[in-house]
């Protein structure tokens, strides 16, 4: 059974636009996922739900009806919402109509594992941070860590990018620098993607079975802190006439070559 939304004064309606704040984030501890294949993850990860969303549309659409079932079987609330108000929930020009309101995890402490971590150090876009958690999914990562200072994990863009991949592998956000050395002292070895007068080219760098690839702010890049912890720094070389690579292309880059070096 689905419970109808006709009017923005609703309060259900009210608390799920006020999550595109990050301040009614923080203090509700939930956040947005969007979109068919985002929700569907969500569920299929097992992600502690609030409520699903739907537009008036895509509630009677066929293809929506196993999500429905899914939250039903949970014990997750459903709304219907008026087509004429949905859109204004949502962080999409063209929403496909599916939301669902999920708990953040509670952040536990960091418990390293074998393999390699990608460190993302005040990453500021959106579209990179979520990707970058895409690109460590994708080669089998122990997990992301994000510095303090970088763009809130849990913004509607972030997720998006992200493409369900934050639900797949351990996430921690306001890794203190402290947390790399003692990683370090663990056997990590830290590798920034910067420009200095040491760095190698990535291709012929060494890439041990347990390393901390290192990505840093696009404009400023890593920062002079974390630059100084790391045990070496690698370069991707440009024949053409681009200044750079965005941070997602360059952290795909270095953690596929470390997924060629451990031939994983």
């Amino acid at each position: 059974m689905m419970t109808e939304i006709r009017s923005s004064s609703n309060k259900t309606y009210k608390y799920i636009k006020s999550l595109q704040a990050k301040k009614a984030r923080a203090q509700s501890r939930s956040y947005l996922v969007e979109g068919i294949k985002s929700v569907r993850e969500a569920f299929d990860a097992g992600v502690p739900a609030e409520l699903l969303a739907l537009s008036s549309t895509a509630a009677r659409e066929t293809e929506i009806g196993e999500i429905i079932s899914s939250a039903q079987e949970r014990g997750v609330p459903v709304y219907e919402v008026a087509d004429s108000l949905f859109a204004a929930l949502c962080d999409t020009k063209t929403p496909e109509g599916v939301l669902c309101v999920a708990k953040m995890p509670h952040q536990q402490e960091l418990v390293v594992q074998d393999g390699v971590y990608l460190y993302c150090d005040h990453v500021s876009d959106p579209g990179n941070a979520g990707t970058l958690v895409r690109c460590a999914d994708a080669v089998g990562a122990a997990g992301v860590l994000f510095s303090p200072g970088c763009v809130d994990i849990y913004s509607p863009k972030v997720v998006r990018a992200a493409m369900g991949s934050l639900f797949h592998l351990p996430v921690y956000d306001g890794v203190e620098l402290a947390r790399l050395r003692a990683m370090k002292e663990q056997g990590f070895r830290l590798l920034a993607g910067a420009l200095s007068d040491m760095a190698q080219d990535y291709r012929e760098a060494a890439y041990p079975p347990r390393a901390v690839i290192v990505i840093g702010n696009e404009a400023n890049g890593v920062s002079r802190e974390v630059l100084a912890a790391c045990d070496s720094t690698v370069i991707i070389p440009i024949t053409g006439r681009a200044e750079s690579l965005n941070a997602s292309v360059a952290g795909a880059l270095l953690l596929y070559e470390w997924r060629r070096n451990n031939r994983v």
